[in-house]
């Protein structure tokens, strides 16, 4: 057993060379949140594309949506300051601190996995079961670089909680990043395809309740909540956000969540590759870019000589960069363009500003939503076509004349392709 010291100990005095820290006394609240996916999980751990075996829902992961939708949402209020929305964004959510400007996140995340999941089974078209990311796969337009990784499967049925705190005086802005997050956001990678979306089934053992079955009602409840959350809307410019005027649709009918899901990439797809004929014959796209990369690499199958009515224009750079042009069957005998990549001039990457997931309603079922995003439609500098192995290249364009666009089969007379592909969703 330990003796006790026969001295006192000696006074310590603070160090008054350091920058003293006033601390604020302030009323927390802490909320207890339980979620389910109601679509797989794609990625989510250390390693992109890959989950994490052992953390399969990490807090950094959901603190990253939470401060990209408070963004989206809460961002405008700041006269169109980045600095202004910066300081207070890293007062929520934390940033990096040092010795003299410490930043720790006003914003404490505790995650608890109650369901880990199981492996998400998918069947091709031959009934075979494939890997999600398969050709053969419904859901292989959504996955595609699964393709090249296929490290892991994607998992479903997993649920979770997630505790939050935060101070009193944050409460609207965090409510704000969450219902963001929940309505259009989810857990992993691709969750603009609609991987890892999320349902709220309680707040502190309270049951939520669900979006109803019938799309108008659910609409009039996204709007109000678009409303209630988004005050000013003078966001810093290239920061991608929500409106209080979204253009959003919703399927007309609920149904299964995967089921309403597969449909809405199903119908994606079919958009991105229009084309006249059946699976098997499909014959060529109605989109221009193939015809324009006949013509700017002049090489082209004699068959396929590039149409005149086709504006030599790439309309589909809205709908996320780059875009990779791989000519089926390429036969250079025949003259077939090589593989190409449509990018930015200084940046080779844009996210898609489209998203596609269900949404939980009513009797286990969902409503498929589709939402564009209010952000860049091409990147800084311009757009650029490169081929064989990127030693040559040249500037393209994006934008379509109402004429133009009449002439474009599937954005029938939209010069936009994303407002032309909601008004596809039915």
């Amino acid at each position: 057993m330990r003796t006790r010291p026969k001295s006192a100990p000696p006074n310590v005095e603070p160090d008054k060379s350091k920058r003293r820290v006033r601390q604020k006394t302030e009323e927390v609240v802490t909320q207890v949140r339980k979620y389910e996916l109601i679509t797989p999980l794609y990625g989510g751990g250390v390693v992109p594309g890959v989950g994490d075996p052992v953390t399969l829902i990490r807090g950094t992961g959901i603190r990253g949506q939470l401060r990209f939708w408070w963004r989206a949402c809460r961002g405008g209020q700041f006269n169109r300051s980045l600095k202004d929305m910066k300081r207070t964004e890293d007062e929520l959510w934390g940033a990096a601190s040092t010795e003299k400007y410490p930043r720790p996140s006003a914003v404490q995340i505790a995650i608890s996995v109650l369901q880990a999941g199981r492996p998400f089974i998918v069947h091709g078209r031959d009934g075979r079961e494939v890997a999600v990311s398969d050709l053969s796969s419904p859901y292989g337009y959504a996955a595609f670089p699964l393709r090249e990784t296929r490290q892991a499967p994607v998992i479903e049925g997993i649920s979770f909680i997630l505790k939050v705190t935060f101070p009193r005086s944050m409460r609207r802005e965090v409510e704000a990043a969450l219902w963001g997050w929940e309505t259009f956001g989810g857990v992993g990678a691709r969750t603009r395809r609609g991987f890892g979306a999320i349902q709220l089934l309680s707040i502190d053992g309270q049951a939520v309740k669900p979006l109803p079955q019938d799309a108008n009602g659910a609409r009039q409840l996204i709007t109000g909540s678009l409303l209630g959350h988004i005050e000013k809307e003078e966001w810093p410019s290239d920061v991608p956000h929500l409106t209080r005027g979204l253009e959003f649709r919703l399927t007309g009918a609920a149904g299964d969540a995967v089921v309403v899901w597969r449909e809405l990439i199903t119908k994606l797809k079919g958009f991105r590759q229009d084309r006249p004929g059946p699976f098997r014959n499909p014959g060529r796209s109605r989109w221009p870019e193939p015809d324009e990369i006949r013509r700017l690499t002049k090489t082209h199958a004699a068959r396929h000589a590039p149409s005149p009515s086709m504006p030599g224009k790439f309309p589909r750079a809205s709908l996320g960069l780059p875009i990779i042009f791989k000519f089926k069957d390429v036969d250079e005998r025949e003259g077939d363009p090589p593989q190409s990549t449509l990018k930015g001039l200084n940046h080779d990457r844009l996210a898609s500003p489209l998203i596609i997931r269900p949404l939980a309603c009513a009797g286990k079922s969902a409503l498929g939503l589709a939402a564009i995003l209010s952000a860049p439609s091409t990147p800084p500098g311009g757009l650029v076509l490169t081929w064989e192995k990127g030693d040559k290249s040249v500037s393209v364009n994006a934008d379509l004349t109402e004429a133009e666009a009449r002439s474009v089969g599937p954005l029938s007379s939209h010069g936009d392709a994303l407002r032309a592909f909601l008004n596809t969703i039915r």
